[in-house]
């Protein structure tokens, strides 16, 4: 049996760091291997949780075992002549650590990169944090469609005689909000928008076609159809930040058994697949997007050491 990294799951730090990277052209696979192995050493030994992503072409290279269906992330278009897009950004590898500790975080990561320099690039990086009771600078929770935490292996986790069995995709971008425009719609208008109610997080019995909740909740039958089960969960790991030129924003991070959910629930909130576009696209759009596959503990060892 395969056990996934540990830190998907773990109760997450209020710091959080993320620095997506890309090979130089001569990277060297063994220093490569070595900068990881010791950034894994050196989490264990501050107790932040690390999460290592890597892209298909990395993954392969580095002889882990390939999910099925692994694709690169495209840019994901509107079709109603907005010009909306979930912008494509593929990088290589993805170092996601947070801790209570912001200090630890950063000497880790910094150290991290230092290492493989020279072999890879940094492409972005982003800190993050927990705002209030899991908030989003919108005002509203994020995460209330999350599976219980119980459950949330079995929605995560690539099953036991599958191809990538304990590893888990993961879906990242950094949306960028539009606060100011956000802002000056009424709280009723808002939560038509997000299909959920902004005090608690309730579910809206009337689901506006251009809700976001329309189109992310899958459901056997109609999407958001209440009375037919979930289906296709994920299991969201999302926290916002804030830069100094005054840009905010979500930076997404989610984790499913297969890639397809994602896609799908792109597709819709951008009306690709025939729905209207989803209205918080209106008011934020990713500035970024990639996906990435975390292979098991027991393959990441063997990958990397």
């Amino acid at each position: 049996m395969s056990h996934p990294q540990a830190a998907i799951f773990a109760e997450m730090g209020q710091h959080q760091w993320y620095v997506h990277l890309s090979r130089n052209d001569g990277a060297d696979l063994g220093a490569i291997r070595s900068a990881l192995t010791q950034l894994r050493s050196d989490c264990e030994a501050k107790s932040i949780n690390l999460v290592l992503g890597f892209g298909p072409d990395l993954l392969a290279d580095l002889g882990g075992d390939v999910p099925d269906d692994f694709q690169k992330f495209e840019t994901v278009q509107s079709t109603d002549g907005s010009g909306r897009e979930a912008k494509g950004t593929q990088e290589e590898l993805l170092l996601w650590l947070n801790s209570p500790q912001k200090d630890d975080v950063w000497k880790a990561q910094y150290d991290a990169r230092t290492a493989l320099a020279g072999h890879m690039s940094v492409a972005r990086e982003t800190p993050t944090f927990i705002y209030g009771e899991s908030l989003d600078m919108t005002g509203f929770i994020d995460g209330t469609g999350n599976p219980e935490p119980s459950d949330e292996p079995e929605v995560a986790l690539v099953p036991d005689g599958s191809a990538g069995a304990g590893g888990s995709f993961i879906l990242a971008q950094r949306w960028v909000h539009d606060l100011t425009g956000w802002n000056e719609m009424s709280v009723e208008d808002q939560e038509k928008v997000f299909g959920r109610t902004k005090a608690d997080s309730t579910r809206l019995d009337q689901q506006e076609d251009f809700s976001h909740l329309a189109h992310v909740e899958l459901r056997d039958g109609e999407t958001a159809d209440a009375t037919k089960p979930k289906r296709n969960e994920i299991a969201r790991r999302s926290t916002p930040y804030a830069f100094h030129d005054g840009t905010v924003g979500l930076y997404f991070m989610a984790f499913c058994r297969e890639q397809a959910p994602f896609r799908e629930r792109l597709s819709a909130m951008y009306g690709q697949d025939g729905q209207p576009r989803d209205k918080l696209t209106d008011f934020s759009n990713p500035a970024s997007g990639s996906y990435y596959f975390a292979p098991s503990a027991e393959q990441l060892s063997k990958m990397i050491g």
